[in-house]
């Protein structure tokens, strides 16, 4: 048994709390080179915290902070953009669309897709109820048609259902070029999601 305290990291965001306990190493100066550089990788992980630590994780973060207000809107093209960039082009100008009918700034996270079934691409948006309604959201949408669904479809949903589906296509330098974010959040996201919380137990 250990009398180590054990390192609590939690992160709060919405009506989701992810929390990790662990007892960390401690380096000493009898760690072999191997076993300092595995000591280090936990001590001083290469993103975010031990709670967030994959593309999914820092997904399903921000999409919690929508609490339940969030519908997920799938825009697809009747008229497919040839590249990836005239695709973001057109999510830009439909962007500018829905800022101006609302007339401030708003919540939003979107993600551009064109890989799977018929690799056509398409845009999913997740956006507040309370800032749009579906209607609007269609009018706008000049370029093809749009479906939707509410982000938590039922009491035993998560949103790290959705995340993981949004996170199933990788940068493939075809269809979507290589460091290209797979989804992007609004800068008010960013900004709602608070900092983790560290403390010993």
């Amino acid at each position: 048994m250990t009398d180590q305290p054990w390192i609590c990291v939690r992160q709060r965001a919405g009506p989701l709390v992810k929390e990790c306990r662990a007892i960390r190493p401690r380096l000493s100066k009898y760690d072999t080179p191997y076993e300092r550089r595995e000591k280090n990788k936990i001590l001083y992980p290469n993103r975010d915290s031990s709670v967030c630590r994959s593309n999914v994780d820092r997904l399903e973060l921000r999409l919690a902070l929508f609490v339940d207000e969030g519908r997920v809107y799938t825009l697809t093209f009747a008229v497919e953009p040839v590249k990836f960039a005239d695709c973001r082009k057109l999510w830009r100008t439909y962007l500018r669309k829905l800022q101006r009918r609302l007339g401030h700034a708003f919540d939003y996270i979107y993600l551009i897709e064109g890989q799977h079934g018929d690799h056509r691409y398409h845009i999913h948006a997740v956006l507040r109820d309370s800032d749009f309604k579906k209607e609007d959201v269609r009018e706008l949408w000049s370029y093809g048609t749009v479906d939707d669904e509410p982000l938590i479809l039922h009491d035993m949903d998560t949103y790290r259902r959705t995340a993981k589906y949004w996170c199933k296509e990788a940068n493939d330098g075809v269809r979507l070029p290589v460091g290209a974010h797979t989804w992007v959040p609004s800068m008010s996201i960013k900004e709602q999601l608070p900092a983790p919380e560290i403390f010993r137990s």
